[in-house]
C-alpha cells in the first residue's frame, strides 16, 4: 500500500516553493532564475521540487493562479458589503497599497511580461482580468447607481490598480490617508455619480 500524502503539509510546502520562487523572479527575473535557484532556496532537490511544480511556467501558473483566487476572495467581500461606494473605496484603497509595494510591482511586471510570451500564461491572466471585470460591473450594476456605465467603470477602477502594480502606486501610497481616501472617494463619485 502506498504512502498517504499529508494535504496540509503538501500546501505548506507548496505554498513554501512559490514565496521563494516569488522572491528569487523579483530579484533576478523569470528567465534568470533556474529551478535549481529554487531548489536551494527550499532547500529540495530537483526531483522533490518537480513532484509539486515540473516547471517554472508551472510555478508562475500557480501564481497568476493565486492572484485569481485573491481577486475573487475581494469580490466576494464587495458583494457581501451593505454600501457598495464604501466598499469600493475600502478595495480599492486597499488594492492601491498592495500593489504599492515595490517587490509586488515588480513580480505583477514580470508576470505580465511573462504572459506575452507565453500564450497560455497570457490567457490565465487574462481570463482572470476579465473575471474581475465582470464581477466588477455586476457589483456596480447591483447597486443601481443612476447614470453609471457598469463596465466602464469597471474598466477604469481596475486600470488603476493595474498602474499601481506598474509603478504608479508608490506615489498614491505616499499621500496621507485622508488625502488618498477623500480623492479615491471623488474618483468613485465621478464614475458611479454622486451619492
Amino acid at each position: 500500500m502506498g504512502r498517504v500524502r499529508n494535504e496540509t503539509v503538501h500546501a505548506a510546502k507548496r505554498t513554501e516553493i512559490l514565496r521563494a520562487a516569488e522572491g528569487l523572479f523579483v530579484e533576478a527575473g523569470f528567465h534568470q532564475t533556474g529551478m535549481a535557484a529554487i531548489c536551494a532556496a527550499v532547500g529540495m532537490s530537483p526531483g522533490a521540487l518537480y513532484r509539486y511544480f515540473p516547471s517554472k511556467t508551472a510555478i508562475i501558473r500557480a501564481i497568476v493562479e493565486e492572484e485569481r483566487q485573491d481577486a475573487a476572495a475581494r469580490l466576494d467581500a464587495l458583494d457581501a458589503a451593505a454600501d457598495l461606494r464604501a466598499g469600493l473605496l475600502d478595495a480599492l484603497d486597499a488594492a492601491i497599497l498592495a500593489a504599492a509595494d515595490p517587490d509586488y510591482g515588480r513580480l505583477a511586471l514580470e508576470i505580465g511580461a511573462e504572459g506575452a510570451r507565453d500564450a497560455e500564461i497570457g490567457a490565465l491572466i487574462e481570463a482572470g482580468r476579465a473575471e474581475s471585470a465582470a464581477r466588477l460591473a455586476g457589483a456596480i450594476g447591483r447597486a443601481g447607481e443612476p447614470g453609471a456605465d457598469a463596465e466602464a467603470s469597471a474598466a477604469i477602477l481596475l486600470a488603476i490598480i493595474d498602474g499601481a502594480a506598474g509603478g504608479a502606486g508608490a506615489a498614491l501610497a505616499s499621500l496621507p490617508e485622508t488625502r488618498r481616501r477623500a480623492a479615491l472617494r471623488r474618483l468613485l463619485d465621478g464614475l458611479l455619480g454622486p451619492a
